[in-house]
């Protein structure tokens, strides 16, 4: 039994790489889905477009199956209330063909995945079934998908904030020159490219709905949840009840903005140590408690054995995360 304990090892080491690497291939395989049923109607197909590749006939079944699966799910109210919290990561052009219950779709059916790896590894082992690590292993799929859509959307705020400096520029230079307000956020929309384009197509959008300017804005903030879009808001929420001049107004969010930047540029330079250090701690100890299970891995088999074992496990969870917030506060610099 102990000469099959390397090979199983690397069995669930390869499996698990190959989770992951699926649930990379899902997320693109929906996002190019959709780009594609969007401008089909306006592309040329080629004589062999039908013949696909075999991983591309998988992928697309695939999607086609998590389409499938997420209309059956759309039937539990508690489901259907649970996927409005993905609504953040649904693009203005993806809201007609992208539902929210979709992602549960993918989370479920990558728990599944994870669930069957952990049986098959289990039965190899031991023969036996273990609840617990089934159970883990189901909640690691689950939510793993939550770490890719998380991963993105903070890829999407950090270019947003990069670039709302310009964007405020733009349309502060767009007053002086005498446009108003509509003509400022096309010229932002058309200039600039990436999230914040795709933002300010979803403020123009809103605008010629009727919405005032501080809604519109109250909206964006929603959506990007950035402190810089916040103070946007309140002082146009502000200038829409007491009045004023909006190129005034603007020429101070330019320079509070571009002051806010350049000292947001010297703090990362200051503290970048500080923070390579931050990431060095907190994933030291789980590089260390991967060597371990590789060299010897029943050394944690006492924390899933047992019910005691199972609560100082919980412990160790709950210290590391706490270990990982205080870390976070004492290098988190407010401006």
């Amino acid at each position: 039994m102990k000469s099959m304990t390397l090979p199983i090892l690397l069995l669930l080491v390869a499996a698990l790489v190959g989770a992951i690497l699926l649930v990379v291939l899902i997320y693109n395989a929906l996002q190019n889905a959709r780009l594609e049923k969007r401008f089909e109607d306006f592309s040329m197909h080629a004589s062999n477009d039908e013949f696909l590749s075999f991983l591309d006939t998988i992928i697309d079944g695939i999607s086609i199956f998590i389409t499938k699966f997420s209309h059956i799910l759309m039937k539990f109210g508690f489901l259907r209330k649970y996927a409005n919290h993905y609504l953040k990561y649904i693009s203005y052009e993806e809201k007609e063909d992208k539902e929210p219950m979709e992602y549960i779709a993918v989370k479920l059916f990558v728990g599944a995945i994870f669930l069957f790896l952990s049986l098959i590894t289990s039965f190899l082992k031991t023969k036996t079934l273990s609840p617990v690590s089934s159970l883990l292993s189901f909640l690691i799929g689950f939510f793993l998908y939550d770490f890719v859509l998380w991963m993105q959307f903070q890829k999407k705020r950090r270019n947003i904030e990069n670039d709302l400096v310009k964007a405020i520029m733009i349309m502060n230079n767009s007053f002086k020159s005498g446009k108003n307000i509509m003509q400022a956020i096309v010229t932002v929309k058309n200039e600039l490219d990436g999230p914040i384009s795709l933002e300010f197509k979803k403020i123009y959008m809103d605008m010629t709905y009727g919405l005032s300017l501080d809604v519109v804005f109250n909206r964006f903030y929603e959506r990007v949840k950035l402190e810089d879009a916040k103070y946007i808001a309140s002082s146009l929420t502000l200038l829409d009840k007491t009045g004023g001049n909006i190129i005034k107004v603007f020429e101070t969010i330019e320079k509070s903005f571009y002051s806010k930047k350049r000292m947001r540029d010297e703090l990362k330079s200051m503290t970048a140590a500080s923070v390579f250090v931050y990431r060095v701690l907190v994933v030291l100890p789980l590089l260390f408690t991967t060597f371990i299970f590789i060299v010897n891995p029943n050394y944690f088999a006492p924390f899933f054995n047992s019910f005691i074992g199972l609560v100082v496990f919980s412990f160790i969870l709950i210290l590391y995360f706490c270990y990982i917030g205080i870390i976070r506060k004492i290098l988190e610099v407010k401006m």
